[in-house]
């Protein structure tokens, strides 16, 4: 299949909340989940992608009691598909990056995509003034390593930092930031939201000029 844009998003989703995973030999699995309460239209808004990628439908399901959505198919081709990339079968595990397969030109939407799933816009109240930080977290530090290196080809500093520290580093949970209002602009330049949620409290906090929301 020819690399564009969709199949770049799609992949960068897959990094955050995504995973592909084989039973026996005739099954294999493709799998984006969300969160129950406010990633719907999220999953709504990708539905088509994933459908056009696979030439075949596809359904979102609820699983309230794991307070998560799930849009989950067998498909052996689009399995095969991400597995020749490079994307890991079964759990992702601290060795999880970006493949090489896509080259720097696909970066931005890989990000955007990743950031949609497993990103956070996070707004601090400092004495009546709210300050925007956008932050990644994972066990992976290659892979937010590349998007720290990115991002700062683009503008947006920032820096990588252990976030929480496991006995004999088994796992240790990392987290990349951009800090403050300017950090937040390029970003939305030259990256972009394309979940529907992080666009909706991005707009809130800019309707209120930073006041406390």
């Amino acid at each position: 299949m020819d690399v564009d844009k969709d199949l770049a998003l799609l992949y960068g989703i897959l990094l955050g909340d995504g995973c592909i995973s084989k039973v026996g030999k005739n099954h294999h699995f493709v799998e984006i989940c969300g969160h129950l309460e406010d990633d719907l239209p999220f999953l709504n808004n990708i539905k088509p992608i994933v459908e056009r990628i696979r030439s075949k439908k596809v359904r979102i399901k609820k699983r309230p009691s794991q307070g998560k959505l799930e849009m989950g198919f067998c498909d052996k081709k689009m399995f095969l598909l991400f597995k020749n990339i490079g994307f890991p079968v079964g759990k992702k595990g601290k060795k999880l990056k970006i493949s090489s397969f896509f080259g720097e030109k696909y970066y931005r939407e890989i990000i955007k995509g990743y950031f949609a799933t497993d990103g956070c816009l996070v707004l601090t109240n400092n004495n009546g003034i709210i300050y925007p930080r956008i932050e990644f977290s994972s066990i992976s530090k290659v892979l937010l390593k590349q998007v720290l290196d990115y991002l700062k080809k683009e503008g947006i500093q920032g820096s990588l930092y252990v976030s929480h520290k496991y006995e004999n580093n088994w796992n240790n949970l990392y987290r990349i930031q951009f800090n403050g209002k300017n950090n937040l602009e390029k970003f939305i330049e030259k990256i972009g939201f394309t979940n529907p949620k992080h666009k909706k409290k991005y707009e809130k906090w800019k309707k209120n000029g930073g006041a406390e929301i």
